[in-house]
C-alpha cells in the first residue's frame, strides 16, 4: 500500500480521516507490524489491505495486481483476525466456526481442513469441536479465531493486536504459531502496541505516527 486514505463518516459531524503517508510492503514469508498511538487508524489500514474497505485515494496492490477488480479472488488470499475473537463468532460450534471460511469459498474437504487448521493452531480438534466458541478462555478464543482465518489456505494474515488481554502462555503459543507461519513461506501484517513481544519474529515495522 502507498499513502492511503480513507474517510469514515464522510460529510458528518462524525467525519475521520485516515491517512497512511508512505510505502508499506509485506512480502512471502515476512511479518511486519503496524504500530501507532490509539485512533492513528491502524484498524483502518488492516481492513483496507484486506480488501475490505476500499481507500478513498491511493494505492493498494496484491501481487502486483489491483485487488478491487476482482476482490473475491483477493479475500481468498487472506485471513483477517479481529482484535477482540468474539467479535468475529456468530456459530454455535467450534467445527462450524472453523469451516465457514472454506464453505464460503466453495471448498471442500471440511473435515480435512478443520482438523489441519485446529492442529496449527495448536488445539486439539475432537476435545473443542462441539464447543461454544464463545465459552472458551481467551486464550482458546484466539485461537480458535486464529484456525478459523487459515482454515482455507491464505498467503497472508492481518491480525489486530493478537496478544491483546492473553497471558503469557498464551501470548507465547500465538508467537509461535506465527513463527512456524513464516517458516511455511506465509506473510503476516500485525498491529500491535507491543513491538517488543515481536522484536524475534519481526521483519519490519511501519509506524503510522511517523508516516502519516
Amino acid at each position: 500500500m502507498k499513502d492511503v486514505t480513507y474517510v469514515h463518516s464522510p460529510s458528518t459531524p462524525f467525519e475521520r480521516k485516515v491517512k497512511m503517508s508512505g510505502k508499506l510492503t509485506v512480502e512471502s514469508g515476512k511479518l511486519v507490524l503496524l504500530t501507532g498511538k490509539n485512533g492513528s487508524g491502524k484498524t483502518t489500514i488492516l481492513q483496507i489491505a484486506a480488501v475490505l474497505l476500499k481507500p478513498l485515494s491511493g494505492e493498494i496492490s496484491i501481487d502486483g495486481e489491483d485487488p478491487w477488480r476482482d476482490p473475491w479472488k483477493f479475500r481468498r488470499m487472506i485471513g483477517f483476525s479481529f482484535q477482540f475473537p468474539e467479535n468475529q463468532f456468530f456459530e454455535m460450534r467450534v467445527f462450524d466456526e472453523v469451516v465457514f471460511a472454506p464453505k464460503n469459498f466453495g471448498l471442500d474437504d471440511l473435515e480435512e481442513r478443520y482438523e489441519k487448521a485446529m492442529g496449527i493452531a495448536g488445539l486439539d480438534p475432537k476435545v473443542y469441536r462441539d464447543r461454544l466458541p464463545f465459552a472458551l478462555s481467551g486464550g482458546e478464543k484466539r485461537k480458535v479465531a486464529i484456525a478459523s482465518i487459515i482454515s482455507h489456505d491464505p498467503e497472508i494474515l492481518i491480525l489486530d493486536e493478537p496478544l491483546v488481554g492473553l497471558d503469557l502462555p498464551s501470548r507465547l503459543e500465538i508467537l509461535d504459531f506465527l513463527k512456524s507461519w513464516k517458516e511455511m513461506g506465509k506473510s503476516a501484517l500485525v498491529a500491535t502496541h507491543r513491538v517488543e513481544d515481536f522484536e524475534k519474529i519481526a521483519d519490519g515495522i511501519f509506524d503510522l505516527d511517523q508516516n502519516s
